[in-house]
């Protein structure tokens, strides 16, 4: 039902998030992946959300946006488009990770692993983000 919404809750934790993982499809398996390593090797607390589309997130209330996505929480986007498919929804302090280049043709476990689009790639750009090197 929320995914007329445009965005929703697919995985959530308990208490507020260290971080949010969001995808706009196929990615957000992979997010689910990283959120479960995040959370059991790195102790962070981990919501994952699917933004199907931005578009539609935005017409619905504040509250709901809100609820959704929290402006007060660091988010990381995946996404095997552009990167600024997300970059609208994770704002100006989060990162999304994407393509910069195409034309490559393999089995997608092959382009998955190659291009970085992993669960353990989730945890290491996540945590550079959270926790930034001075």
């Amino acid at each position: 039902m929320n995914a007329q919404k445009g965005a929703y809750i697919v995985q959530d934790c308990e208490g507020t998030p260290d971080v949010i993982l969001v995808a706009n499809g196929s990615e957000v398996a992979t997010l689910i992946e990283g959120a479960a390593k995040l959370t059991r090797e790195e102790g962070k607390k981990v919501r994952v959300v699917s933004a199907i589309s931005e578009g539609l997130f935005r017409n619905q209330n504040a509250d709901y946006q809100e609820s959704v996505l929290p402006s007060n929480c660091p988010t990381f986007g995946l996404t095997a488009g552009l990167p600024s498919t997300l970059q609208g929804l994770v704002g100006a302090s989060g990162k999304v990770f994407g393509m910069t280049h195409f034309g490559y043709s393999a089995p997608y476990t092959v382009l998955d692993e190659k291009f970085g689009f992993t669960g353990e790639n989730v945890v290491k750009q996540v945590l550079e983000m959270i926790n930034p090197v001075s």
